[in-house]
């Protein structure tokens, strides 16, 4: 290591600026240099600075939320999951890193940055799609579509103005991989897919009647309002509100929201859409995925008896 850092420090002209340090490092020597600089800043933390930073660092602080009842509810929607078709995996509490920004152009700001080319998730739904396009190019029957769920704590760097909003907390996660098989089958397939699942999750713990979905259309387009609006989709017992959503790219074609009328509120406790993601990955126009997620952990939060 000491080699590594000495032969850097050569190469380290005195006028290069961050930007072009980081960019002419190799990843193995920027990795190295992290490592050195962590180790060196962890020689000097303190007992007593540890368990400052302990109570004052809103990243390390636990969860008040109760373990066993989160457990129990995480156990019951995953087996749902998998008995509605999608295959459950655990992730790994990190990710490549820039999974976030170079897919959903999320700035890097809010994702905690590690070493080993790694960041912690801040969202499951990015490496699910990642894991979907690993397998495409695995696998031999290009027909098939591929359908994840998990449950992961995830940690976010941004701050939250609601104080009962913690710096990690749990999603239920869906995401759905495959190649276009035109007329929208695909699209149409896994929207009423995700749905359904949803909605037979969340009627295990909230009335009906307190329910309601949103679509936001990303081009304002007749067809898609006028088959949304069609009684053979599993949202049609649902009140809809349709509407055109064009200055919010994160989304591709469309989105939805599951919200839920609370006493001095309403909630949107789903979300979800198409993204062109394994796209990117993929090097290919005509993949497609539809993710969702639900925040479980609200769910027990806000609405269900602690």
């Amino acid at each position: 290591m000491d080699k590594i850092l000495d032969r850097i420090q050569k190469q380290w002209r005195k006028d290069g600026s961050i930007a072009q340090i980081a960019e002419e490092l190799s990843g193995a020597d920027f990795n190295s240099l992290l490592l050195a600089l962590f180790k060196q800043r962890a020689t000097k933390v303190t007992p007593a600075q540890l368990i400052a930073d302990f109570v004052e660092n809103r990243f390390v602080k636990p969860s008040d939320i109760d373990p066993i009842k989160s457990r129990e509810l995480e156990l019951a929607w995953l087996k749902q999951a998998q008995s509605q078709g999608f295959r459950v995996i655990t992730l790994s509490p990190v990710s490549p890193l820039g999974t976030c920004s170079a897919m959903g152009a999320v700035s890097q700001h809010k994702v905690i940055s590690s070493t080993r080319r790694t960041e912690v998730v801040a969202d499951a739904t990015n490496v699910l799609a990642l894991h979907i396009a690993h397998e495409f190019k695995t696998i031999a029957d290009k027909s098939a579509v591929l359908r994840y769920a998990t449950v992961h704590r995830h940690l976010r760097a941004q701050p939250f103005d609601n104080p009962k909003f913690t710096a990690h907390f749990g999603i239920f996660c869906l995401v759905s991989g495959g190649f276009d098989r035109g007329n929208k089958a695909f699209e149409w397939c896994e929207l009423n897919q995700h749905i359904a699942l949803i909605l037979d999750l969340l009627r295990g713990c909230f009335a009906v009647s307190d329910m309601y979905i949103k679509f936001f259309l990303k081009e304002d387009n007749l067809q898609w309002r006028d088959e949304l609006a069609q009684p053979h989709h599993v949202w049609h017992n649902l009140p809809q509100v349709i509407v055109a959503d064009t200055d919010n790219t994160y989304y591709q074609m469309l989105q939805f929201k599951i919200y839920l009328r609370l006493p001095n509120m309403d909630i949107d406790i789903a979300d979800g859409g198409f993204v062109d993601w394994t796209q990117q990955l993929l090097g290919n126009k005509k993949h497609r995925t539809f993710i969702s997620g639900v925040g479980i952990e609200l769910v027990q939060r806000l609405l269900l008896p602690q």
